[in-house]
C-alpha cells in the first residue's frame, strides 16, 4: 500500500465531523465540506480495489505457508528417521533442508500475518470513512441552510458554538439538530478513529520492515 494513500486515509480518518462543519462555517462555503466527501469517496473506492488484491495475496501467502509448514514437518520426521537408522550424513542433509524450510515457512508466516493485519485495518478504514460520509451527506442541507441564514444576516461564524451564541429560534433549532447528530457520530467513531490512526501510522512506518522482508525473499529465492 503506497504511503501517500495511507497518509491521505489517516488525515481523512482523523478529521472529526465537527471540525469539518466548522471549517465550512469558517470559509462561509460548503466547498470544504464537499471536498472531504469527494476525497473520502475516491479513497474508499481505491481502498476497496486494493482490498480485493490484498485478499487474494493473503490467501496465496496462507497457502504457501501451509505448504512450507507441511514440508518442514516431513523433513523433521526424516531427520529423526535418519538418526534412528544411524545414518549421520543423511541426517545432516535432512537437517539442513529442514532448517531452510523452517526459514521459508517463517517468512511466509510473517508476510501472511502482516497482510492480514493490513487487510483488517483497511476494512475498518473504509467502514469509518463511510460512516462519516453518510453523516455529512445527511447534514449537508442543514449546513447549507445555516450558511444561507448567516449570509442573509451578515453574520460571520467560525464554529457551531459561535452560531449558538447569536442564533435566533429558527437557527438555534437547526444548530441543535446538526450538533446532536455530529456529537453522536463523533462519539461513536472516536475509539475506532483513534485506533485506526495509530494502525495507519504503523503501516506508514513499516517501510523499513518491508525492505527487510523483500531482502529476505530475494535471499530465499521467493521473489
Amino acid at each position: 500500500m503506497a504511503q501517500t494513500l495511507l497518509g491521505k486515509i489517516k488525515i481523512l480518518v482523523s478529521a472529526t465531523l465537527h471540525s469539518i462543519v466548522d471549517q465550512a462555517l469558517q470559509s462561509n462555503s460548503l466547498a470544504v465540506f464537499d471536498q472531504y466527501i469527494r476525497d473520502a469517496e475516491e479513497n474508499m473506492e481505491t481502498l476497496r480495489s486494493a482490498l480485493i488484491d490484498l485478499q487474494v495475496t493473503t490467501k496465496m501467502l496462507k497457502a504457501k505457508y501451509d505448504d512450507a509448514s507441511n514440508e518442514a514437518a516431513k523433513l523433521d520426521l526424516q531427520v529423526d528417521a535418519s538418526l534412528q537408522a544411524n545414518k549421520a550424513v543423511l541426517a545432516k542433509v535432512a537437517q539442513t533442508k529442514f532448517n531452510n524450510q523452517l526459514d521459508i515457512a517463517k517468512t511466509y508466516k510473517e508476510q501472511f500475518e502482516k497482510q492480514s493485519t493490513t487487510y483488517a485495518t483497511l476494512v475498518e478504514a473504509v467502514q469509518v470513512l463511510q460512516a462519516k460520509v453518510d453523516v455529512l451527506h445527511s447534514q449537508r442541507d442543514q449546513v447549507a441552510t445555516l450558511l444561507q441564514l448567516l449570509r442573509a444576516k451578515n453574520i460571520i461564524a467560525h464554529s457551531m458554538k459561535d452560531i449558538q451564541s447569536i442564533a435566533d429560534d429558527k437557527t438555534a433549532r437547526i444548530v441543535e439538530d446538526v450538533k446532536t447528530k455530529l456529537d453522536t457520530a463523533d462519539a461513536r467513531l472516536e475509539v475506532a478513529t483513534s485506533r485506526l490512526s495509530d494502525q495507519i501510522e504503523q503501516e506508514v512506518g513499516d517501510a523499513s520492515l518491508n525492505a527487510q522482508l523483500e531482502s529476505r525473499r530475494q535471499r530465499l529465492g521467493l521473489s
